[in-house]
């Protein structure tokens, strides 16, 4: 077995696999906490410690579907673990070969363990590449089969006319299926009519006048009423629920299909309508009329749709930063912004955010990071220090204070042996052990300073990157690189302004910004 320096740096990885939520269903507890608990018993066991426990709590074939694992990866390559604990090689990684292969190679280039209950994996040693890459190897091809087999019960489910989906749409209640497996929808009475309004105010307007799936939200949003995820309706959710045929009593199952294409070496998945969807009839009461849904999807098929240009250049370098401080939605550009014509705006129904045209907002944030420079330079003791190197030194001093103690507390128990053998007397028992619990109260002080030590701001670490864009951003035209720029040292900037400018006000009038730095992962 490989030897493990008991003062290295380690830390574990918890994740759940489908197996594991069966089980839970069962009643067999918590999956993570149990698993937790495993992994802390072989640290033990090995004379090691978990430094720290990366806990996966979203599901994802992918490596960018999941978060913790892309933290781990990246310490990892860093060489931040000398060995990570994990229940099984299967649990880094199931998805394709190219994110194993990238699994493989950041513990190889790294050399980093892999510890599991089971055995010991060294990917510097051959023989340990080779095991590790065969686990991998039919771990992914069992998770192919799981998920082949998934698909049919689901594809089964939905031939039977059950509602295979664990999120009902609006207007039902899922419901489980009496003397048989599977489940369906019953209709919730007050909400079923609402559903029924919807298509009633579509078909044949409303008040008099006619309608479409804005005004529509607007009512519902005013009458107090969000969707069945708690949010307020938007004129998409109308137009999805009135070409939804589950409300007249079908199940719907494979309209979209996931499908995968390349881009700059990166999978990028999609999914549009698919030519080969199932409609059956369903085992569900319909809420709608089959009439009044004919009726609606004639005039649905009468509207004009506008081709949306895929190949339409880059043209808001804000793309993806600004949020409405209102609702919460993304701003959006309108206008051209090479006339300094174009303005950001919130893209949703009567929200009271207002636009400002796009070259203030910038001015705005650019204006902000300019300030966090300036704060930083005129302070030489929150300048920018190797944030990495700080955590770093820090951890090895509090690690050596904890094996000291650790020494001294097996000190402090052979005296009671040494005691009992004669080989002091009470007085000198009670002298040293006096001077050993003296050191010990040292230590534990010092741990304490080293907790209460001052933080450095972290967007000290942004200053330099911080200056380069200032100094690039206006020197360039190309919107995309001015929103690469920002993204490097911005998380998301947050936007409030509700009230208009008018003539005797600046164009910067009434708007505010909240900008958050992308601080570097410690």
């Amino acid at each position: 077995m490989t030897n493990l320096s008991p003062t290295g740096l380690y830390c574990a990885y918890l994740r759940k696999s489908r197996k594991d939520l069966e089980l839970e269903a069962l009643g067999q507890g918590e999956t993570l906490a149990r698993h937790d608990q495993t992994l802390r018993d072989l640290a033990d066991r090995l004379g090691i410690r978990i430094m720290q426990t990366y806990r996966e709590v979203v599901s994802g074939d992918t490596i960018a579907e999941r978060p913790e694992v892309r933290h781990l990866l990246e310490a990892v390559n860093a060489g931040t673990w000398d060995g990570v604990l994990v229940m099984d090689v299967d649990r880094l990684g199931r998805g394709d070969s190219i994110d194993q292969g990238v699994i493989m190679q950041s513990f190889l280039y790294s050399g980093t363990l892999i510890i599991t209950p089971d055995k010991i994996y060294d990917p510097t040693e051959d023989s340990d590449a080779e095991f590790f890459e065969i686990k991998l190897f039919f771990s992914r091809r069992e998770y192919a089969m799981i998920k082949k087999r998934m698909q049919r019960g689901r594809l089964a489910a939905a031939m039977d006319g059950c509602y295979s989906s664990p999120r009902p749409v609006y207007g039902y209640e899922r419901c489980k299926l009496q003397g048989r497996k599977g489940w369906s929808l019953k209709p919730v009475p007050e909400k079923a009519e609402i559903v029924r309004a919807i298509f009633d105010w579509y078909a044949h307007g409303m008040d008099g006048q006619t309608v479409g799936a804005a005004l529509i939200a607007d009512r519902l949003n005013q009458m107090g009423l969000r969707t069945y995820l708690g949010h307020p309706f938007t004129p998409s959710t109308i137009r999805g629920m009135l070409q939804n045929p589950i409300y007249v009593g079908k199940v719907q199952w494979n309209q979209r299909q996931t499908v995968y294409h390349i881009e700059d070496g990166k999978r990028v998945a999609s999914r549009p309508k698919s030519a080969n969807a199932i409609l059956v009839d369903g085992r569900h009461e319909p809420i709608v009329d089959q009439a009044l849904f004919d009726e609606v999807q004639g005039m649905f098929s009468t509207h004009e749709k506008r081709p949306k240009n895929k190949m339409a250049p880059f043209a808001n370098p804000l793309g993806g930063l600004v949020i409405c401080g209102q609702c919460g939605h993304r701003m959006q550009l309108k206008g051209d912004p090479t006339r300094r014509a174009g303005f950001v705006y919130c893209p949703t129904q009567r929200c009271p955010t207002c636009s400002t045209y796009l070259f203030i907002v910038e001015d705005a944030i650019l204006a902000v990071l300019a300030s966090w420079v300036a704060e930083f330079e005129a302070d030489p003791n929150d300048a920018p220090v190797d944030v990495d190197s700080t955590t770093d030194a820090t951890e090895s001093a509090r690690q050596q204070l904890a094996d000291t103690r650790e020494g001294l507390t097996a000190q402090l128990n052979r005296l009671y042996d040494l005691l009992e053998q004669g080989v002091y007397t009470v007085v000198e028992f009670r002298q040293r052990r006096e001077d050993i619990n003296a050191r010990i109260a040292q230590i534990d002080a010092d741990v304490a300073r080293l907790d209460d030590l001052p933080r450095q701001d972290p967007r000290a670490s942004l200053v330099p990157q911080l200056k380069t864009v200032l100094a690039t951003y206006q020197s360039t035209e190309d919107p995309e690189q001015k929103n690469a720029l920002l993204r490097s040292v911005i998380d998301h900037v947050v936007y409030h302004k509700t009230q208009r400018c008018y003539r005797n006000n600046a164009l910067g009038d009434n708007l505010s910004i909240e900008v958050y730095p992308r601080i570097p992962a410690l």
